[in-house]
């Protein structure tokens, strides 16, 4: 960033030297009495490593230092840039971790493991070494059936390599260091920068009892010590990368400091609307409500001043909205014809001839055109003709006086009553966090007797880090996050899913997040915004990328402009090139992609919808073209970099546009509709509460675009804890929210987390052994939340690249709207019941998952530890529905489960998990013939679902699989209460 004061030098220290102090546990002083240090200290060297796999006589400088617990590594924590965004390492980088272990004397056996070349140095003595990794690209690799066999010991990872030797220790604290390549190149390109899984460890004589290399913990290498250990690290490593996002940015914060107390200063000289007064019945706990209120008692009076039996805002608004102002609207009204207001149809068109006649429909031209059979005079010209039965309600309005209330009147509409706790809780739980209380939590909730519980719960859910998930799903259809695992195709991105991820974990100012999206910093293919900048397979990337940031920032949609003016929008082809030439950084020129031919146009003496005003090969300077929203000059940015001066513009205080689009969006979430209807076309949409939403929006701004802070005014509002109800009117008006149903991401969570299934998948990749270029072998990790699925990119439909339970859980997020081929953004999503929806959740694989008593789901334990049928079904209906069960539930569960339950035990005591070997498949063997029968056994599998516990009786095992089935199959199980 031009503006900083920053030098190489303090974003070195910044970045590397408050990681170091990040990472430390403990310290250890010189001097002290231990002879071993309780920690390993850890140098990254990423500068000057040479890529011809050999190790060199001498390294560079270690660009940073760190200590870990034990000699066992599976991740390098990130660097970040001055802003906290991912920033990619030099590559490849040498991992030398040194520090002093007490070892027996004796024959001891020497087990080195890493995914690329490592090294290890006992003493003065070079003990184990593996080789360099060769990767295999093309796929006729074979899969790997015989690996080492440790007793219990853990199998070697996918990808990973393996030495054992035998040492002669002469006992006592021993020094040791290892030296491990990370990543590397295939031919020209950069690997994976990945660790897989690297340790070294030791086992006394001919044992097999492993354990790890470490100062002063005993870690055992077995499968469940292994996963305990790292669920610690990733632990530690997610509040280290916390903290180094805050040191790199805490250079960064003055100038947004200064930029904010210039945005308050703007707003205090622009006050928003005063917020209004209201009485009567309407409850109010915010000055949202004070505004929702004024309307509905306008709403109320107008029902007053109005006769006739047309309702306009129920029959007639709808029909000119969907058949009429897409070409008379207020963009480019064709013949100068405005249809989208009362004045506008008295006033006409260029024929200075009004469309509507008041009380004369025979008189109306516009009711004439939507009668007419002459093809040159009817309208609407294309598509589905009106009705007779809509026809006949605009003929009734027009002889009804043609009246156009400015506010919908309330006609018959009741302000429903609030949710009662349960209700509450279940729902803002699922807006906020993504999943519905637990049993405990809920219990707490409804037992809290202070008088503002509702807010205090708020206040919590919005500092839970789960806030995040629920954020990263949204926008990842709304900026078009498209990542595929293998071989890039149309508009794919990098996965900046992990940017996302990170700016609302720490609740990063909206503007800031604008900026940092448009200047497109960091790692392209690790998760920073850099990756929003791809578009593969796109002849004008930038352009692409211009429309989202125009449709998701400023609710302006610029498709049409890709090859021509847009016909219903007030945006021109040299509008959205003149933005995408400010993202390039330089002049662009127009493809012939993006032109339609003019003879084509005129074909027939036809005039023309469209006008073509660019032709191919025109070029195109970087600058700001929407001075409709806010001047070029309004904003003081580097005039060097045109990115930065698209960003300053975009999230200016002055461009009024940015801040209400955001209050928009983030109004429909927690609502289910937007203040104004689209989210991103504001072409010829109104706000319906248009006070309302320039109040918000100035609130916004002047609370530093905190996200959770307009969050929390609209969940601390009477109108959004209200029950819920499909009066349409009074959805509208917010006398009632309307019923929502969950999103795909929301349904497949909490079904796991009510349910208390794992959510287990393969990783998101088919590269697992690193064998392919980072460009297209993406590992995007193994999903612990819907949001970390993605498109799963067999489009050859080979079995052996099949990932069966992912595909599974893919197949159920999609029934619900979901799609992880987004090669355009996605505003809103189909999200209508379907047959296919209610079939997964009956029959599917999921489904078999979470009613499945197994040993690996909470309900086996639930089940052995249940005093009463009674009591176990009404824990069931709190973890899964998140209310008590009714009197007639309540006796069918007990007739359910009653029958057998006190003889259901058989065992309390788990079985040991079978230890056996997994052979892994990925891109460098699944030519393999056997690659594809193995992964026929494991999609067979994976539609099997886990094996049934035997700690309880077969009958009675059987009794409770119904019962969750039933639940699962409960309509209300999809929607928000």
């Amino acid at each position: 960033m031009s503006k900083l004061p920053l030098s190489l030098a303090l974003l070195i220290l910044v970045g590397f030297d408050a990681g170091r102090s990040a990472m430390a546990e403990t310290t250890v002083t010189a001097g002290a009495a231990s002879a071993v240090s309780p920690l390993v200290q850890v140098e990254i060297v990423d500068r000057d490593v040479p890529v011809d796999r050999k190790w060199p006589e001498q390294f560079a400088e270690p660009s940073e230092r760190y200590t870990e617990p034990a000699f066992a590594f599976i991740h390098l924590p990130w660097r970040y840039t001055e802003t906290g965004v991912r920033a990619d390492r030099g590559n490849p980088a040498l991992l030398r971790a040194t520090g002093t272990v007490e070892l027996p004397a004796g024959k001891l056996r020497i087990l080195l493991r890493s995914r690329n070349a490592a090294r290890l140095r006992i003493g003065e003595q070079d003990v184990a070494q593996n080789d360099f990794l060769r990767p295999n690209p093309d796929g006729h690799g074979l899969i790997k059936t015989k690996v080492l066999t440790l007793g219990q010991t853990r199998f070697v990872g996918p990808g990973d390599r393996e030495s054992l030797v035998e040492f002669d220790s002469p006992g006592g604290a021993l020094p040791i260091k290892l030296e491990v390549f990370v990543g590397g190149v295939n031919g020209k390109k950069p690997l994976r920068p990945e660790l897989g899984e690297t340790y070294v460890a030791w086992a006394a004589g001919d044992s097999n009892e492993f354990v790890v290399f470490a100062p002063t913990r005993r870690i055992a290498l077995t499968d469940a010590a292994w996963e305990k250990f790292a669920a610690e690290r990733w632990a530690h490593y997610d509040q280290v990368e916390t903290e180094r996002r805050a040191a790199a940015f805490a250079a960064y914060a003055p100038f947004w400091r200064e930029r904010h107390s210039v945005a308050r200063r703007w707003v205090a000289a622009h006050p928003a609307p005063p917020v209004p007064k209201v009485s009567g019945d309407w409850p109010v706990a915010n000055e949202i409500d004070q505004f929702l209120g004024t309307h509905w008692q306008r709403a109320k009076q107008a029902v007053a001043e109005t006769s006739g039996t047309i309702r306009f805002h129920r029959d007639v608004l709808p029909l000119l909205k969907d058949r009429c102002q897409s070409c008379h609207g207020a963009a480019q009204p064709k013949g100068g014809l405005r249809l989208d207001s009362l004045e506008a149809m008295l006033r006409g068109g260029e024929s200075g001839e009004p469309a509507v006649v008041t009380g004369q429909p025979a008189k109306s031209p516009l009711l004439e055109r939507i009668c007419s059979t002459d093809e040159s005079m009817q309208m609407p010209p294309q598509g589905v003709r009106l009705r007779p039965e809509e026809v006949a309600k605009i003929e009734k309005w027009i002889a009804e006086g043609a009246a156009w209330p400015a506010i919908e009147p309330a006609y018959d509409v009741a302000i429903s009553p609030l949710t009662d706790d349960a209700q509450f809780a279940r729902r803002v739980y699922l807006d906020v966090v993504g999943v519905p209380p637990t049993a405990d939590e809920l219990r707490a909730f409804l037992k809290d007797d202070r008088a503002d519980k509702r807010a205090k719960l708020i206040d919590e859910l919005l500092a839970d880090k789960r806030w995040a998930d629920v954020w990263t799903a949204r926008w990842q259809d709304w900026l078009g996050e498209n990542p595929n695992l293998v071989n890039a195709t149309l508009n794919n991105t990098g996965p900046f899913r992990f940017w996302l991820y990170e700016s609302f974990r720490d609740n990063k100012a909206m503007d800031l997040f604008a900026w940092e999206l448009v200047t497109m910093g960091g790692s392209v293919y690790g998760g920073g915004p850099a990756g929003f900048g791809l578009a593969a397979q796109n002849d004008a990337p930038m352009v692409a990328k211009a429309g989202v940031l125009s449709s998701t920032f400023l609710a302006t949609e610029m498709k049409c402009a890709r090859c021509h003016d847009a016909p219903y929008h007030a945006s021109t082809q040299a509008e959205l090139f003149h933005m995408a030439a400010m993202l390039a950084r330089a002049p662009v020129k127009i493809p012939d992609t993006s032109s339609v031919p003019l003879e084509k146009l005129t074909a027939g003496g036809r005039q023309p919808l469209i006008r073509v005003s660019l032709r191919p090969g025109e070029v195109l300077a970087a600058e700001w073209p929407l001075t409709r929203y806010v001047s070029a000059s309004a904003v003081d940015a580097d005039a060097n970099d045109p990115r930065e001066q698209l960003a300053a513009l975009l999230t200016s205080p002055k461009n009024e546009r940015f801040a209400e689009v955001l209050v928009n969006r983030v109004w429909h979430h927690y609502f289910g509709q937007g203040l104004v209807e689209s989210l991103n076309d504001w072409e010829n949409a109104r706000p319906a509460h248009p006070e309302l939403l320039e109040w918000l929006a100035r609130d916004l701004v002047a609370h530093d675009y905190d996200l959770k802070h307009l969050a929390r005014r609209i969940l601390n509002t009477r109108a959004y804890g209200r029950q819920s109800s499909p009066d349409r009117a009074a959805n509208r008006l917010y006398a009632a929210p309307p019923r929502r149903r969950l999103s795909a991401e929301q349904t497949l969570d909490s079904l796991f987390a009510s349910f208390g299934v794992p959510l287990v998948t393969e990783a998101m990749c088919i590269d697992l052994d690193s064998g392919r270029p980072a460009d297209n072998g993406l590992n995007l990790g193994r999903p612990q939340r819907a949001w970390q699925f993605t498109y799963l990119s067999n489009e050859r439909d080979r079995p052996s690249l099949n990932l069966p339970r992912a595909q599974a859980v893919a197949e159920l997020l999609g029934a619900f709207g979901w799609s992880g081929n987004r090669q355009e953004a996605v505003s809103e999503r189909k999200v209508e019941p379907s047959v296919l929806q209610a079939a997964l959740l009956a029959n599917g694989t999921v489904a078999r998952w979470l009613t499945r008593v197994s040993d690996e789901s909470q309900m086996a334990e639930l089940a052995l530890q249940a005093d009463s049928a009674e009591g176990l079904a009404r824990e069931l209906y709190l973890r899964i529905l998140s209310r008590e069960p009714s009197a007639d539930e309540l006796r069918d569960f007990k007739a359910l489960l009653e029958p057998g339950f006190d003889g259901r035990v058989v065992s309390h005591e788990k079985p040991a998990v079978p230890h056996r070997y997994r052979p892994y498949i990925a891109w460098s063997n699944h030519l393999d013939p056997a690659a594809n029968a193995q992964r026929t056994r494991e999609e067979a599998e994976a539609r099997a679902g886990d094996k049934p516990t035997a700690r309880l009786t077969g009958d009675w095992r059987r009794r409770l699989e119904d019962a969750l089935w039933t639940l699962l199959n409960s309509p209300e199980l999809v929607y928000l209460p």
